[in-house]
């Protein structure tokens, strides 16, 4: 495993952009060149400059217009390693993950970040609009209110006019289809992996969500429409088969992520899965001995477990 980046922005401008937007440019999505096209085009519409990162895999490159900054991993990504990537190699303060069939109204991107900074979160999420159709691509449209939408609970949502997330609102328990968070509280990090090294594939963003809220971090929710989110149940990695819930209940969250091996440029552990150990019963030595080393682990902050694939 490598990757090759191009068309990096120039760190020492005096006037640098807030905000970094990454995407994950699968080398199986469908129209992906087209969605590209379109995606570039939104974060251009933005009312504040934000610097674009896009993430290819699979060896695959960029076209020769795309002229934001975009990066090639050689081998096959999760969604989330794609993500993980993006959080380590932005050179902003705040990041948001903005999915290939999304899209943010014009103001987005300056309301979450003014929120987040007049509020002090580690992360904002605000509301989206679901789309059925893909209509919204390729058009441009401001932040708004409520007005005219309404929320069903249906999970995947079934289509009907102006249906809401929920997300900006409370009334779902996501923080939105792209959240926005701060990398000076949050570090640049992103969860990959659970601790048998398998990765975790659809449940990425509310594993994500509770490790803030376990170090007690601040997160915010912005009741406005703030996007429009596509929801294509055959299409999407949130509705896929997966087995991401019985994995953390049984092994728990990894503390290695794929953005270590970006940032370290060691990608020697990757792929290589690690058998669980087998547990035999501890004496009373080894037992308080246990316990003893998680009190430690607790007071100092240390994670409670061992790392994946090491």
């Amino acid at each position: 495993m490598y990757f090759e980046s191009h068309n990096q922005p120039d760190s020492d401008r005096e006037t640098r952009p807030l905000v970094t937007v990454f995407c994950a440019v699968w080398h199986k999505q469908e129209d992906k060149l087209e969605l590209l096209r379109s995606h570039w085009e939104n974060l251009k519409a933005q009312s504040i400059p934000v610097e674009p990162c896009y993430i290819f895999d699979n060896g695959d490159q960029a076209p020769d217009w795309l002229e934001a900054p975009w990066h090639s991993f050689s081998e096959p990504l999760t969604i989330y390693e794609a993500w993980a990537a993006g959080a380590a190699l932005a050179r902003t303060r705040y990041v948001m993950n903005l999915n290939m069939d999304d899209r943010l109204a014009t103001g987005a991107a300056q309301e979450l970040a003014e929120t987040a900074m007049v509020t002090k979160s580690a992360l904002i999420g605000g509301d989206w609009l679901i789309s059925f159709d893909r209509e919204h691509l390729a058009r441009d449209f401001p932040v708004t209110g409520y007005t005219d939408t309404q929320f069903v609970a249906d999970w995947p949502p079934r289509p009907c006019e102006g249906l809401r997330l929920g997300s900006g609102s409370g009334e779902r328990g996501t923080y939105g289809a792209g959240t926005m968070w701060d990398l000076e509280m949050v570090g640049k990090w992103y969860p990959t992996y659970f601790s048998n090294g398998e990765p975790v594939l659809s449940i990425g963003d509310a594993i994500f969500w509770k490790v803030l809220k376990d170090k007690q971090l601040k997160l915010t929710r912005l009741p406005r429409i703030i996007g429009r989110y596509y929801s294509d149940p055959n299409a999407q990695a949130e509705f896929r088969p997966h087995k991401d819930n019985e994995l953390l209940k049984s092994h728990g969250l990894s503390t290695r992520s794929f953005a270590d091996a970006v940032l370290t440029g060691d990608f020697s552990w990757h792929g290589k899965l690690q058998a669980p150990a087998k547990k035999h019963p501890l004496n009373k030595i080894e037992k308080a001995s246990a316990e003893f080393e998680a009190r430690y682990r607790k007071i100092f902050g240390l994670p409670a477990q061992q790392v994946a694939a090491e």
